[in-house]
């Protein structure tokens, strides 16, 4: 638990306010109210804001966020660069409205409507893609995953041992032991039917929609279950998932031993945990 908290600060209320900032890369998801207070001494710290989705409860901190790095004190001149879906309609709302509220005002703030299939870089070996989600028809909606290129032994060199591996390395021949890969760091799949496990396998850390905790308490296809989200999980062999948007209709006391018996009977055998408010509570320790 106390790794996670040196990894992500986040808030869920769906409905509300909800974002995601992962530490070490430095990127947000979504920009709920609240954003920046809850960022304190932080607000400068992200350089690159990934709006999921247009709605209300993931976009209207983008103001207080932006007004808070331009006016406070310290990194006042910090570009931020903010990536949002493709015609969103949401983000074209706050942008206007920080036009009106700050006239005249210059916010080192870079804009980049994106797609699915979009990949845009992140430092040297890291890239940010944006896939495709169902959610609602009038608002477009991405998730995002950070893609991380690594080297690792080819198969063939499998059966070395470290000595043969090193000694190899002494002759010159690294290159010729070893293939790029592409490893999934981080995903987020926004508010989203469950996504396919295939754009997450194995993820070090998955942050997916989990806002029924039945099938039957659902009245439209734009919001996973958390049985859902757990077999996303489970398929994808995530090595840690963090549910989040549970609904308000549940109460809390009730829900987490539902939650805990889901994954008890889910078979995936990573950490999950839940995102609530601005708590992440273990589902998969027996409290």
């Amino acid at each position: 638990m106390g790794e996670m908290q040196d990894v992500l600060k986040g808030f869920s209320r769906g409905m509300y306010s909800n974002w995601m900032w992962h530490k070490p890369l430095q990127l947000l998801v979504d920009a709920g109210e609240g954003l920046q207070l809850a960022l304190g001494s932080n607000v400068f710290s992200p350089s690159v804001l990934a709006v999921t989705h247009g709605h209300s409860d993931h976009v209207m901190g983008i103001p207080g966020l932006i007004a808070s790095r331009r006016f406070g004190k310290g990194a006042v001149d910090k570009p931020l660069t903010v990536y949002y879906p493709e015609q969103s309609r949401g983000v074209q709302g706050v942008r206007e409205l920080l036009g009106i509220s700050y006239a005249g005002v210059v916010f080192p703030v870079t804009w980049t409507a994106l797609t699915a299939g979009a990949i845009v870089p992140l430092g040297k070996t890291r890239s940010l893609h944006a896939f495709a989600v169902r959610h609602t028809a009038a608002e477009p909606a991405l998730g995002y995953k950070v893609v991380e290129t690594r080297r690792r032994l080819k198969p063939e060199f499998a059966a070395l041992t470290q000595a043969e591996v090193e000694a190899s390395a002494r002759q010159g021949r690294r290159d010729e032991l070893l293939e790029e890969m592409a490893h999934v760091t981080f995903a987020h799949s926004g508010d989203a039917m469950p996504i396919d496990p295939a754009l997450v396998a194995g993820a070090d850390l998955l942050v997916h929609d989990a806002t029924f905790l039945s099938e039957p308490d659902r009245r439209e296809p734009i919001h996973a279950t958390t049985e859902e989200a757990l077999e996303v999980a489970r398929a994808a062999a995530v090595k840690t998932l963090v549910l989040y948007h549970l609904s308000i209709r549940y109460d809390r006391a009730t829900a987490l031993p539902i939650l805990r018996a889901q994954v008890a009977a889910s078979g995936f055998t990573g950490e999950c945990l839940l995102l609530d408010e601005g708590e992440f509570i273990e589902i998969t320790k027996n409290q």
